[in-house]
């Protein structure tokens, strides 16, 4: 019965707001790392590109913002043709990362 209930809580499907945090950290590993640092364990990124959390932490980061900027290849960045859930999965781990006051 115990096992039973570990495995039902286990398939529950995850909040909607935990979702594309989640797929969007993977994105971000999977795409990203090359050049950014986007999660607190990581060592390498190349010196020209801002981390996500500093990113996250500009005043005029948004989600408009984001989601426009990588709606458009960036600046030595290769197009990935992000679909729009892949976009605001990035954008929603993205803005995740700023610090609360």
């Amino acid at each position: 019965m115990r096992r039973a209930l570990v495995l039902a809580l286990l398939l529950m499907p995850l909040p909607a707001a935990a979702q594309p945090q989640q797929t969007g950290g993977a994105l971000a590993a999977r795409w990203c790392t090359a050049c950014h640092v986007v999660e607190a364990g990581q060592r390498l990124a190349t010196d020209s590109a801002p981390s996500f959390r500093a990113i996250a932490a500009r005043p005029d980061t948004t989600a408009a913002m984001l989601d426009g900027y990588l709606s458009v290849g960036h600046t030595l960045m290769p197009d990935f043709s992000l679909s729009t859930q892949e976009r605001n999965a990035l954008v929603t781990y993205i803005l995740s990362l700023r610090q609360k006051p």
